[in-house]
């Protein structure tokens, strides 16, 4: 018993000194407050209790595994990328990398780049016009554009657009830009798939389509603020693991959830 006991005693000790350590944990995570069906749902700031999206209850799952107090917040996307950079929230998802975004906070990396195994989803743009309109794209070649390009403000897809030498025209958000295109005031939108689907498949803009293929397929992210991942390192490194660990396990469990 005593040989027992001495080999137990320090993995006793280091589970009670992480246990500690992560006692009264908490974690301020913000996210957009426009939907992104299925990641996260309804265009509010209130935080749905029972079906807040794929990547909330990633999230949440996370922090229950760790012992951590998750506190979420919404707001829209551009404060969600200021409040992180001045450290007044820990954390917002979904965020795609974008090089200037590392002013604001810090991706999950490998070999000093961002790491795709340590996502939190995978998500397509694509790009919506009027039917019959000239526009089209390749895959490579973004052709017949007239005008301006609708995006999200803030959203990485328009410098994406702005790199190949298109003018874009930012709006809050998809509904506005889709109201936008139906009026003829900018000539195409590039959005998230997710939500320029859903918006074609509500009925109310049956003169515009969506272009195919995608306009290109990103890697999503937790991002945590330079302030909490100086202090928090090796909790902040766990915390994107269980994520990544919770997207394999739960994933298939959540999708089949959020497409009732």
């Amino acid at each position: 018993m005593p040989n027992i006991l001495s080999r137990l005693l320090p993995f006793l000790l280091a589970t009670t000194i992480v246990s500690q350590a992560q006692a009264g944990e908490s974690l301020r995570v913000a996210y957009e407050d426009k939907a992104l069906p299925p990641y996260y749902i309804g265009d509010s700031v209130q935080v749905d209790p029972v079906s807040p999206g794929i990547s909330v209850e990633l999230v949440r799952m996370a922090g229950e595994a760790l012992g951590i107090e998750v506190q979420l917040v919404r707001m829209p996307w551009t404060r969600c990328l200021n409040l992180l950079q001045k450290g007044e929230v820990d954390a917002i998802f979904n965020a795609s990398f974008k090089e200037d975004r590392l002013d604001n906070g810090v991706y999950p990396t490998k070999a000093g780049k961002p790491d795709p195994a340590r996502r939190i989803a995978t998500v397509a743009y694509s790009l919506y016009a009027p039917s019959g309109s000239a526009v089209t794209w390749d895959g490579k070649a973004l052709n017949g554009i007239s005008g301006s390009v609708g995006t999200p403000a803030g959203y990485s897809i328009g410098d994406d657009l702005a790199r190949i030498g298109v003018k874009v025209e930012e709006a809050p958000d998809t509904v506005a830009n889709f109201r936008k295109l139906s009026s003829g005031r900018i000539a195409a939108v590039a959005t998230l798939d997710t939500s320029g689907d859903a918006l074609l498949a509500s009925g109310q803009y049956p003169r515009l389509i969506k272009i195919e293929p995608a306009l290109s397929t990103k890697d999503y992210f937790l991002m945590i603020s330079h302030q909490y991942y100086a202090a928090k390192r090796p909790l902040a490194e766990r915390l994107w693991q269980t994520i990544a660990d919770l997207r394999e396990k739960k994933g298939a469990d959540l999708r089949v959830k959020y497409a009732r």
